[in-house]
């Protein structure tokens, strides 16, 4: 008998890396987007998607696969390092965002209706460009990470739990967790309590 399954190498090859623009306005969209993208993927190949600059000019990446080896993505930043992770990690956490927007509050409460507004755009798909464009007093919290980067940050942390939380609970989850810990909201649990 011979065999039928395909033999891997050892050691990976390095990683494909490719630029991608996702535009799409709505989870269901965005989700469809990355879908077909990784449909395309080679076998046993990684891939570094970069997607987005900063105003710094850092950039942001996804990497696939990640240990889970599903759908799923990593977000990092370029010269971003985290606190909270091990090894300075690149890749920000959703504390590591709640920090930032804690750091922001404080140095700047009179910004925090428009923040919450800002980041409930980003909830609701909309690009961090066109936000701060339509807030640019939010600029003026100048504490922690730039603003924009905190807003793209949050915007591929919501894309990456809509991939990784197929059934829609991802971005709930995320933002359910910002108006909890970093706007200190009252009954923003994501599931009922009774």
């Amino acid at each position: 008998m011979l065999r039928i399954s395909k033999q891997f190498p050892k050691k990976k090859a390095g990683a494909i890396k490719k630029q991608v623009q996702i535009s799409e306005r709505s989870s269901a969209e965005i989700k469809q987007s990355f879908a077909k993208l990784w449909l395309e993927e080679k076998p046993y190949a990684r891939y570094i998607y970069e997607v987005e600059r900063c105003d710094n000019g850092a950039r942001i990446f996804l990497h696939r696969p990640t240990y889970k080896h599903g759908l799923d993505f990593a977000v990092s930043v370029e010269g971003f390092k985290s606190l909270l992770r091990k090894n300075n990690s690149t890749r920000p956490s959703h504390d590591d965002v709640i920090k930032d927007l804690r750091r922001k509050l404080t140095g700047f409460p009179s910004l925090r209706e428009e923040l919450f507004d800002a980041i409930g755009a980003i909830y609701r798909c909309q690009e961090p460009d066109d936000i701060l464009r339509k807030c640019p007093r939010i600029r003026r919290a100048q504490c922690g990470l730039p603003i924009d980067q905190t807003l793209r940050i949050i915007k591929w942390l919501f894309i990456e739990q809509d991939v990784t939380y197929w059934l829609g609970t991802g971005r709930n989850m995320l933002m359910s967790a910002i108006e909890r810990k970093a706007f200190r909201i009252a009954g923003s649990e994501l599931f009922e309590t009774k």
